[in-house]
């Protein structure tokens, strides 16, 4: 009877979940961009309605008896479909567009050591939402957050054949982050790079170079993180600089040090960058890294000393074809629709993009804000929520420490100003401080509609007040706008975080016409007129049309309407030839 009872203990067993709440792999064991083995491809793939692959330990089954004959298990993992990874499963059939809950990957890979003592890790460059890698039958490590890349380390646990199975779950979860509603498309799966790496017994993490925010140009502060190495020294080369630079890791294997430099500065109209090469050991790391400051002086923001006029548009990451996985091409395109309307940032909404969007972005000379997916309404006062929030936001910190386009981190946006959202979003404020000093701080914050003025405790803790604000289109009256400026007396930037109006792409008419080309071009000419001379940046929303259900109006069809370009990326609605207009005239007037 006892045996019985384990065999189907499956069938009523409430907690089954709870052997698999590993403790979750986060920042502190990243690693940063580095060559490697690509495992995209054609992976086996099923939905998993009920959680059966965890519910029955599918991942350890027996599938054969001892003479070998088939058994009759509820599973066939050489049987199922085959889909692309990188994608997202809600576009690979149209019975999985709107499914949410456990999707099941799995592959077999040869593995074969290529030096003594080499440790091997499995990276996954994104996966909505929540993640646990099984290997050989065994669970090896779990991740929470779909937007933020992980490693999991394989090492002692490979075979010359291996079977890895990955269970993804993209159900919004109350005390997630983001939470139960947020405005997009809750895509899942793997959406990103997954990758095998391999190092040495001792090898660098990952490592910093920036200038120091002290207006002299001339300092170049280095840090390196060295996994097992406490003791050991690296060194730091930027051959064009002449730079070679000695420094020893602490008991904690971090290393840092300044040097006296004088590179080229890079800037959106010369995005000059250097090859970077930090070596420790028999490992080495290398990037292309651009050097600039980026600071606050009074109401201004300065890039290289000079004030800059933040000449925007807010932008998700989504494909027409590929939801949340797109190409270099398709990246470009995005980057230079940008450019061609006269942007010199892109905010990208409202989760970090992929890492190839802010290498991109380095090349071709387009500033970044960057954030994590604090949106709305959250469960500000569980502890284990911020733990999810701030290793989100390291794990973004590290990630992109080298990218000279990144110049916001942005901790939220249209949070409640409550005691307990305060005390959360404050910790990430000091959370991006300490990490790196050499960005702004931003959150989109709250306008009290009372005292019209933007009055959210958090505006004291950023370095650039943001706010957002429809004048025009949810509130038809411009006269708003006007108010909240006349009335909010800040001594730091304060810009324009999301603006706008929807319009269905090719529908004309009066331009009091709701979901007329012709209204939205006249509430950013209205916008304009109003906000300018008085604001450090603006930021319209949103350059695509994009995918969310929460858009029920019939000219919406379950998409958000105001962007600038529909949905296509092709057709750009008059509204992107207003904004086009005005930032030519901001760009002459420096």
């Amino acid at each position: 009877m006892k045996q019985m009872l384990v065999d189907y203990d499956h069938l009523l067993n409430i907690d089954y979940d709870a052997p698999f709440q590993i403790p979750p792999v986060g920042a502190d064991t990243l690693l940063a961009a580095r060559p490697a083995e690509s495992l995209n491809g054609q992976w086996r793939f099923t939905v998993d309605v009920f959680d059966t692959f965890l519910r029955k330990k599918l991942f350890d089954a027996a599938y054969t008896d001892a003479q070998g004959r088939a058994l009759p298990v509820d599973c066939d993992l050489d049987g199922w479909e085959t889909v692309d990874v990188p994608s997202c499963w809600n576009l690979q059939k149209e019975k999985y567009y709107y499914f949410e809950g456990s999707g099941v990957y799995t592959r077999t890979f040869h593995y074969t050591p290529r030096q003594e003592g080499e440790r091997v890790y499995l990276y996954i460059g994104a996966a909505n939402y929540e993640c646990r890698v099984f290997l050989n039958g065994k669970l090896v490590g779990r991740h929470i957050g779909g937007f933020t890349p992980f490693n999991i380390e394989l090492t002692g646990h490979l075979r010359a054949e291996n079977r890895i199975c990955l269970v993804v779950n993209n159900t919004r979860r109350l005390e997630g982050i983001p939470s139960l509603n947020f405005d997009w498309f809750n895509y899942g799966g793997i959406t990103r790079d997954i990758l095998l790496l391999r190092v040495p017994p001792v090898f660098v993490r990952g490592f910093s170079a920036a200038l120091v925010p002290d207006g002299t140009y001339s300092t170049i502060e280095a840090k390196a993180w060295i996994e097992d190495g406490a003791g050991k020294d690296c060194v730091l080369e930027i051959p064009e600089l002449g730079v070679r630079a000695t420094m020893r890791a602490d008991e904690n294997g971090y290393a840092a040090t300044r040097i006296t430099a004088r590179p080229e500065l890079w800037s959106c109209e010369s995005p000059r960058l250097y090859d970077v090469c930090l070596r420790c050991g028999e490992d080495e790391l290398r990037d292309r890294v651009g050097f600039r400051e980026v600071r606050v002086c009074g109401k201004k923001i300065l890039l290289n000393g000079k004030p800059i006029f933040l000449r925007g548009a807010c932008c998700h990451e989504e494909s027409t074809a590929g939801g949340r996985v797109m190409n270099d091409a398709e990246r470009r395109h995005i980057l230079q629709d940008a450019r061609d309307m006269g942007c010199n940032i892109l905010r990208l909404t409202h989760y970090p993009h992929d890492g190839k969007m802010a290498r991109l972005a380095d090349e071709m000379g387009m500033l970044l804000w960057e954030e994590i997916p604090v949106y709305w309404a959250l469960c500000f006062s569980r502890e284990d929520t911020y733990q999810n929030a701030e290793n989100q936001l390291r794990e973004l910190l590290f990630r992109d420490a080298n990218r000279a386009s990144v110049i916001l981190w942005a901790v939220g946006n249209e949070n409640p100003d409550t005691d307990e959202r305060l005390s959360f979003m404050s910790r990430l404020v000091d959370t991006c401080r300490a990490w790196d000093p050499t960005r702004l701080v931003t959150a989109a914050c709250l306008v009290d509609i009372d005292e019209m003025r933007v009055k959210d405790r958090l505006a004291e803790c950023v370095d650039v007040v943001a706010f957002n604000e429809y004048y025009g289109w949810y509130y038809r009256d411009y006269n708003g706008l006007a108010q909240i400026l006349d009335n909010t007396h800040l001594d730091k930037p304060m810009v324009i975080s999301e603006t706008g109006a929807g319009s269905l792409p090719g529908h004309h008419g009066e331009d009091e016409e709701l979901f007329t080309e012709e209204h939205q071009a006249k509430v950013y000419r209205m916008q304009f007129a109003i906000s300018d001379g008085r604001i450090q940046g603006v930021f319209p929303w949103v350059l695509y049309d994009f995918r969310s259900p929460v858009r029920m109006h019939p000219m919406q069809d379950q998409h958000n309407r105001k962007g600038l370009i529909a949905f296509d990326k092709q057709h750009r609605k008059l509204a992107f030839h207003t904004v086009q207009a005005y930032y030519g005239q901001k760009q002459k007037k420096g």
